[in-house]
């Protein structure tokens, strides 16, 4: 079975986030924040991100635009009965051009032989659009996702639980 890491970077320091994927042997992160900034830790921000990551001989691909946890469609969200709160919906992506696109550009990059981890901001995978969205896709897929957490250890995406409106993952 094909397998695919993810990590957030959360307050890590880019030299312990680089000894993570090289820990795990990655050669390939891919980017999946909408926004491939961060106003914290210059050092993750895209082009920063790219030269650190290339001197370490890590490949880096954004792909924020097709799996990034902030759609501009509206309809890619579910909404708590109250409407107080949305939150993306991994059943409504699903069905959207764009984001089956990413999907597709994954499985290739996998099927390049790439040891792969997709990368967002949140430390915690199951608060994570990467966790909640795109590893039950994978998931479904047959793609086996591990999570790096925030201690560094890994997690299977079975352990990450499909998303309802629980206000203590919110």
């Amino acid at each position: 079975m094909k397998k695919i890491f993810t990590i957030g970077y959360g307050n890590r320091d880019i030299d312990a986030f680089i000894a993570l994927l090289q820990e795990y042997q990655i050669d390939l992160l891919v980017d999946i924040r909408s926004q491939p900034y961060s106003g914290y830790n210059k050092d993750f921000t895209k082009h920063q991100l790219s030269e650190l990551l290339q001197s370490a001989q890590i490949d880096y691909r954004f792909m924020g635009q097709a799996l990034g946890g902030r759609p501009t469609q509206e309809d890619c969200y579910s909404y708590s009965p109250d409407r107080k709160q949305r939150l993306l919906d991994h059943k409504k992506c699903e069905t959207k051009d764009f984001y089956k696109r990413g999907i597709s550009q994954l499985k290739t990059c996998l099927a390049k032989g790439h040891r792969m981890a997709l990368m967002c901001s949140e430390l915690e995978p199951e608060r994570c659009h990467r966790g909640y969205v795109v590893g039950h896709t994978l998931d479904k897929a047959l793609i086996s996702v591990l999570h790096i957490d925030k201690s560094g250890r890994l997690r299977p995406q079975t352990e990450i639980p499909e998303m309802g409106f629980q206000p203590s993952l919110l």
